[in-house]
């Protein structure tokens, strides 16, 4: 366990602090974003992190799948992933290629997609029925039905059975992570890694990624806009490195969503970052706060349990988790002041005249 008195110690030179921020006075070239993105996407301001949560993240991390995780660590045996969430990093990876065709296949043949076609299949049936001569008892009627409902339900059943047995019985060849990491947080540093995994670049050559690491602080966060049928107009996240060709796609953690969770998750990362504050008070950085100093000391003198969110019931937790989407909604990312315009010189946009 990481000893609070050794703060100053235990953080990098780079760390960031919301309250100690470097003035920049190299002028923002904007090179990792296309000319599109430039044009169409909208900054996020810095500063004014409020402790919030993607409704995605909540999800996934709730108190009672926190306690499974707790009392099974290793579900998958030995199959080790790159992603690694602590109170040093959040290092994102996934699964590799056969394994997200495995989960994509077993999507469709999900029970409640099967649920979806029983109305339907139902209707089909009465119409059939009606159109049987009166003189058929309703067995054969159902006999005769089989085809037709065979015809909607064997594709859906067989992308359940396919991916249930390949796991069971052949879990080591079908459960496997990613060449490695994509990209990297680290608060005890306050460095931002990509990870380039290219055949003909230093991958290829060595089998080790490349890597493009920069301080946090040198980046900025912008929120895409995409319409999709009926209409509907949706949203994601990166940040983008104002100088070098480094730029993170971390929307992905919550894909393609509202804008009021793009800000959540843009404020969750600032606070991670921010190693002048604790960590984030959520389910997913619980059992780490007493390895991070500053979360340690901020414990210790608020007297805040070490098992608050994991030890916390439902329907507490149902209340907490309305609470934070409250909290979501409410956010006022927009119209913040953006704190780094006092560090960054901004290229000032031109107005377009009529």
């Amino acid at each position: 366990m990481t000893d609070p008195n050794t703060e100053n110690d235990y953080y990098g030179p780079q760390a960031y602090r919301s309250d100690q921020i470097p003035t920049v006075t190299r002028k923002v070239n904007d090179l990792a974003r296309p000319w599109f993105n430039r044009k169409f996407d909208m900054k996020l301001p810095w500063g004014g992190a409020e402790n919030v949560v993607p409704s995605v993240l909540r999800q996934r991390y709730t108190p009672e799948e926190l306690r499974k995780s707790e009392a099974n660590p290793t579900p998958f045996g030995d199959v080790k992933s790159h992603q690694q969430i602590d109170q040093e990093r959040y290092c994102h990876s996934t699964a590799a290629l056969r394994t997200r065709l495995l989960v994509l296949l077993s999507f469709f043949g999900h029970p409640y997609l099967m649920a979806t076609l029983a109305p339907p299949t139902l209707i089909a049936f009465l119409f059939h029925w009606y159109h049987t001569p009166s003189n058929t008892s309703f067995l054969a009627t159902t006999w005769n039905f089989i085809p037709v409902a065979a015809m909607f339900y064997s594709p859906l059943l067989a992308c359940w059975a396919i991916p249930t047995l390949l796991l069971k019985y052949f879990p080591n060849f079908w459960i496997k992570p990613f060449k490695g990491p994509k990209w990297e947080l680290n608060r005890r540093t306050g460095l931002v890694t990509q990870f380039i995994y290219d055949k003909k670049g230093h991958w290829g050559q060595t089998g080790k990624p490349e890597e493009r690491v920069a301080p946090f602080y040198e980046f900025d966060a912008y929120l895409t806009n995409e319409m999709i049928p009926p209409g509907q107009v949706v949203h994601t996240l990166y940040i983008a490195h104002r100088h070098e060709d480094i730029l993170l796609p971390i929307g992905n953690l919550i894909g393609k969503t509202s804008g009021p969770e793009c800000f959540a998750l843009w404020d969750m990362f600032q606070n991670f970052m921010d190693t002048g504050r604790p960590l984030p008070d959520i389910p997913l950085w619980e059992e780490f706060r007493p390895l991070d100093p500053v979360s340690a000391e901020h414990d210790r003198a608020t007297g805040r349990p070490a098992r608050y969110w994991r030890d916390m019931d439902d329907d507490t937790w149902k209340q907490k988790n309305e609470e934070f989407g409250y909290r979501v909604l409410k956010l006022n990312t927009i119209t913040r002041p953006n704190q780094m315009r006092r560090k960054v010189k901004y290229e000032r946009r031109s107005r377009r005249t009529a």
